[in-house]
């Protein structure tokens, strides 16, 4: 009898320490836990530019993403010439089949980013934006050293238009002389947004914008969005991860490493009607000079 009594008791100890054992197990395993350490270096999503399908056939001609070399420009005081180590780059995506480079904008003064090689004391640029109808020139002040420079057109000229295809020519010149060293050249268009991607951007931080530009395609936003996040938190480390992201979508990863300089600001700016651009010699303005147009 005895021995029953400390069996039972035996048993009902074991069932009792067992019960915070079980209540334990049973609490959800995907239960949010506090954030620990910097956030950071929580895990995050890779930024990753969605390409839209390219252009028709009929865009235009070939661009021209990347310039070619040059021997840089004779230094006035040393009599030296100074020697380009990299070619001056256009931040935009470019699609190699059909060797096409173009980009899309909400924006009707956008930004336009390139990676240029030369500095403000012996060159300076020209940024050519050319519709059907007119080119518009504007005079570029380089920085004072090597970088990602970003050229917004002025709220003063023409905005770009819904359903147009913009060409652009930025073109880089010596200032002692005014020669014509190298150009990159591509197209831009203006997208009107669907009402319900609008309402998402218009709502969201700077931060989430850039992602949802670039889901959907908009290269000049996205790029201009997280470039000027950039220059303003330089120690965010997911910034600088989806730089990196977002250019290595667009095969620019080359450029992830180099500084984002707080530069340029049109200077001046004429404007050229279409009666007079087929007798005009823009060659040097809008394009690399090609074999035939020597002695025109």
């Amino acid at each position: 009898m005895i021995n029953s009594i400390k069996l039972s008791l035996t048993i009902i100890l074991a069932l009792i320490n067992a019960i915070p054992v079980q209540a334990q197990l049973a609490k959800p395993t995907n239960s949010v836990q506090p954030a620990t350490g910097n956030a950071s270096q929580q895990p995050k999503n890779r930024l990753i530019f969605q390409t839209p399908p390219p252009p028709p056939p009929n865009t235009g001609a070939p661009g021209q993403r990347r310039g070619g070399g040059s021997r840089g420009c004779l230094n006035e005081t040393t009599q030296n010439v100074q020697l380009e180590s990299k070619l001056l780059i256009a931040l935009v995506p470019e699609y190699s089949s059909l060797r096409v480079v173009s980009g899309l904008t909400t924006q009707q003064h956008p930004t336009f980013w390139f990676y240029v090689p030369y500095t403000s004391d012996s060159s300076y640029a020209k940024l050519v934006i050319e519709d059907e109808k007119a080119q518009t020139f504007y005079k570029i002040s380089l920085a004072q050293s090597p970088g990602i420079i970003g050229v917004t057109l002025p709220s003063t000229s023409s905005p770009l238009e819904i359903g147009k295809q913009y060409r652009w020519y930025f073109n880089i010149y010596c200032k002692q002389n005014n020669k014509f060293l190298t150009s990159v050249e591509g197209n831009v268009q203006l997208l009107a947004l669907k009402p319900n991607v609008q309402d998402q951007i218009s709502k969201a931080t700077p931060k989430q914008q850039v992602a949802l530009y670039a889901a959907n395609g908009i290269w000049y936003d996205a790029l201009t969005t997280l470039a000027n996040l950039r220059r303003t938190f330089k120690q965010d480390t997911n910034l600088v991860s989806d730089w990196a992201s977002l250019l290595e979508s667009v095969d620019l990863q080359n450029l992830v490493t180099e500084p984002i300089l707080d530069c340029c600001q049109p200077e001046a700016q004429t404007a050229t009607t279409q009666a007079n651009i087929a007798t005009a010699n823009f060659r040097q303005e809008r394009r690399v000079p090609k074999i035939l147009d020597v002695g025109n």
